[in-house]
């Protein structure tokens, strides 16, 4: 029978088994890796989220230039916009820009749709504002010269016309603009094409590959805008293509009207 007067006493913990144990050296070194690792990863993921967003955008832009060059040659019997037109009147040049969009780019008035999100470099043309593209000058953009306001026809070269473009969608319009000084205005072929003067003009008028994965985005004679990825360096022209820039074809197989 239990004792009721019996009073129990709980033994004390034994106060140096119950301490704490600290991290060891090699813990707290792999510890701080993990975090350095996922801290990194962080910033990667958000880098990689806010290019793609670039990427969306540019491709928005040469979206809208498609639509407009588009539009363009509704007006005008099929014929696409010049690639640029000379004055002998008051020796000035006009862009295609201006044909797209309606403004003057000597006036230093632009359309932020001509802006690559992703190209920070120089414009290379007197009054732009915004700049990253360029526009096939090889086989689409022709040269108009206007002399006393009238189409000078001696000099100029017509454009292409859309209904002479036998595969729409495998014949580069606009795209991503680059070569080692900036960013021409004006697309070349690795070889010469039907509308170029000689091969020299191939590298100035390179695209650059500066979206996600390498990619340059490109819009296509039929409205589609795509990301291309494969970059060749052949040229007909002396020298190579600046770093991270190229041509879309190995030859002028995305460049001409066939």
């Amino acid at each position: 029978m239990r004792n009721p007067f019996r009073v129990g006493f709980r033994k004390r913990p034994n106060v140096c088994a119950t301490l704490t144990r600290g991290f060891t050296l090699t813990e707290l070194i792999f510890v701080m890796v993990l975090i350095g690792f996922l801290s990194t990863m962080g910033i990667t993921g958000i880098s990689a989220a806010i290019e793609r967003t670039r990427e969306t955008i540019c491709k928005n832009n040469l979206r809208n230039m498609i639509i407009a060059a588009h539009a363009y040659a509704s007006e005008n019997d099929g014929d696409m916009p010049p690639a640029y037109e000379q004055s002998f009147d008051d020796s000035t040049t006009t862009t295609w820009e201006s044909f797209l969009w309606g403004y003057d780019m000597r006036s230093g008035n632009g359309n932020r749709t001509q802006q690559c999100p992703s190209f920070k470099g120089a414009a290379n043309w007197a009054g732009d504002r915004y700049t990253g593209y360029n526009y096939n000058a090889s086989y689409i953009g022709g040269v108009r010269y206007v002399y006393q306001g009238k189409t000078y026809t001696e000099l100029s070269v017509p454009s292409a016309n859309l209904g002479d473009i036998k595969t729409p969608s495998a014949c580069a319009v606009f795209g991503d603009g680059q070569y080692a000084g900036g960013a021409n205005k004006f697309m070349r072929s690795p070889y010469p094409g039907d509308l170029d003067a000689d091969a020299g003009l191939a590298t100035a008028g390179t695209q650059g590959f500066r979206h996600h994965h390498r990619s340059t985005n490109v819009a296509f004679a039929d409205g589609s805008v795509r990301a291309h990825r494969d970059r060749h360096t052949k040229t007909a022209a002396r020298g190579a293509p600046a770093k991270n820039c190229g041509f879309l074809s190995e030859d002028n197989f995305l460049y001409d009207l066939e």
